[in-house]
């Protein structure tokens, strides 16, 4: 086990972490001094612990720029460091408690000694002359390797990540990263250009990304990323720190119901359909109308409606949603306007808020519509003519500013048609409809969302789960999902619950998916004079492999229009994997 997980698993634990044989092991203060090291530390120094407790590292160590990251908090992996003589790997796991910084763990690989691995030593230079570029204390930024392997990342970054910097470092880019698959930084590496002030949603923020390639010698062997909040709000609350970031009195049920959780980058999918999506969706959410999502159930409309807030100019007003089927006809409307004091037998005393007073200056998002009566759509139609409510029992009418995102998986225009919802509403909600389609017309993002529901519930189990065998792709591959997304996140959680080994088989999978017979494969057949059966004796047989391996690649791509990420889906094998493909056919 690596150093960095171990100091992940065993949260601190110095006892547990002192005992390792590995590695010379020292536990350090905020000031940097030693607070504790393991034997082999000291045999090495060959200094008793009371010689080395109390005294500052660079006082016996030399570090030389790895001492400034480790003072500004900056996590650290396989950074080389002179030691005797040589060069021997180094990490470094910053400890963060309260939103301050409380020293750390230092260890030295005594196995690895960086001349081994010439990579760590250029990577270390240009570390090391980066200067003030990094400005590492107050700017998100994090630096991988050629292998896209998290190497150094510091604590403003681990913050807008929502993670602790130890979660980060050793991780790949695209396992570490939130909403993993949009990570840049691989591409960046790939293509050795740097992208400077690209606008970003990360976590609900705005953020301005800025990403460079790492070359030297006319190789990539690395890459910077720099994220800097746009949002003058959020400045101002990192500015403030945790402890004066306290809702006002009376503000915690506004706060509590207006966190979104997901933006524009939750939504999973390459394909046609869905970048047209998205790409609307964002002219949509800056313009302020209101939005009528349609799509059946599972679809994912409530991460559409979070998506188009968080690109608002409202995301940093409330989200407030509610479910106009769950809330009985007799409550709905003491829910969405609020009530005064004594306005019925058993109100609360001093009555109560509604949903679209708590959504002042926000967004509400009425899910199911359809299933809202008309005597509360005519008063739900007053709203938005007048921007005024009146809540239950009162003459008192208030003013509102919301933002409506309704959704609905019944089609609206029969509806009117059969009277059972108003005209004039439906054309006030329709401002700009936004269809969400079914995954059964989007199969091309299939593989990638099964593999975020692969990330996140290793994650929530403690699995290492890799992927799935073929067999158990194609009984995916042909499943109609009636239930849409949330249906396919079932199917794999259930999964999860009985998988053996690393690996998703098709036994492992719900019953009536077993069932399925999978779906005719494409034999791909070669063009026409290099049938690959009539080499056989004519070839060695991975002269033969290789040919078809070649040419179904070349179908993926042409099935995908030239796109290889959604080429890489047809096949169910990752980008990276498909690129090397690629490069070995001198094919990219």
């Amino acid at each position: 086990m690596e150093f960095v997980q171990m100091v992940s698993r065993t949260e601190f634990d110095f006892d547990a972490l002192l005992k390792q044989e590995d590695w010379w092991v020292v536990v350090l203060d905020q000031e940097q001094r030693i607070r504790k090291s393991n034997r082999v530390c000291q045999a090495i120094l060959g200094l008793d612990r009371g010689d080395l407790v109390g005294r500052r590292l660079d006082d016996i160590v030399k570090l030389g720029h790895l001492n400034s990251l480790m003072a500004q908090g900056v996590s650290f992996r396989s950074q080389p460091a002179s030691f005797a003589n040589s060069k021997l790997i180094c990490h470094y796991v910053p400890r963060v408690e309260n939103g301050g910084l409380h020293g750390g763990v230092l260890a030295i690989d005594r196995q690895v000694r960086a001349q081994d691995d010439l990579s760590y030593i250029e990577l270390d230079e240009i570390v090391r002359t980066l200067g003030p570029i990094m400005d590492l204390a107050y700017e998100g930024t994090i630096i991988v390797d050629e292998a896209g392997t998290i190497v150094l990342a510091n604590q403003a970054m681990a913050d807008i990540f929502g993670v602790r910097t130890q979660d980060m470092i050793g991780q790949h880019i695209l396992k570490a990263y939130p909403n993993s698959k949009l990570s840049r930084l691989p591409i960046v590496m790939k293509t050795g250009k740097a992208e400077v002030g690209w606008p970003h949603f990360l976590n609900g923020r705005e953020i301005i990304a800025c990403r460079y390639p790492l070359i030297r010698n006319g190789r990539a062997i690395g890459a910077l990323g720099k994220v800097l909040i746009q949002d003058v709000h959020d400045r101002v609350r990192l500015a403030k720190g945790p402890a004066l970031q306290e809702p006002a009195a009376g503000s915690s049920r506004a706060a509590k119901g207006g966190d979104f959780k997901y933006d524009i980058n939750s939504i999973i999918g390459h394909s046609k359909v869905v970048r047209s999506l998205k790409e609307t969706l964002l002219r949509v959410a800056e313009r302020g109308s209101n939005v009528l999502l349609v799509g059946e159930s599972g679809t994912g409309k409530e991460l559409f409606a979070h998506a188009i807030h968080a690109a608002s100019k409202r995301r940093n007003g409330p989200f407030i949603k509610m479910n106009c089927a769950a809330i009985p006809e007799h409550l709905l409307e003491s829910e969405l306007f609020g009530y005064a004091e004594g306005a019925f037998t058993g109100a609360k005393k001093g009555g109560q808020v509604g949903k679209f007073e708590l959504a002042h200056n926000g967004t509400i998002f009425l899910d199911e519509i359809s299933d809202m009566s008309v005597t509360m759509q005519a008063k739900l139609l007053r709203i938005l003519q007048e921007r005024e409510l009146t809540p239950l029992g009162s003459s008192l009418a208030k003013k509102v500013d919301v933002r409506i995102i309704a959704a609905t998986n019944v089609k609206l225009e029969e509806a009117v048609r059969d009277g059972k919802f108003r005209e004039d509403l439906y054309y006030r909600l329709n401002v700009m409809a936004l269809s969400i389609p079914p995954l059964r017309d989007r199969t091309e993002d299939l593989y990638f969302i099964v593999n975020h529901f692969l990330d996140s519930f290793n994650a929530e189990f403690g699995l290492e789960v890799q992927g799935l065998e073929p067999e158990a792709w194609d009984a995916l591959k042909a499943y109609s999902y009636p239930g849409n997304i949330r249906e396919l996140r079932n199917i794999i959680e259930s999964a999860f619950n009985v998988v053996t080994g690393s690996v998703i088989r098709r036994e492992h999978l719900p019953y009536h998916l077993r069932q399925l017979s999978a779906p005719p494969r494409d034999p791909c057949p070669p063009a026409e004079g290099e049938g690959f059966l009539d080499d056989v004796g004519q070839r060695p047989l991975q002269e033969i492999l290789e040919g078809v391996e070649k040419q179904i690649l070349e179908k993926a791509l042409r099935q995908a229009s030239g796109n290889k990420l959604q080429a890489a889906g047809l096949l169910g094998i990752s980008r990276p994997g498909f690129y090397k493909k690629l490069q070995k056919y001198e094919m990219v």
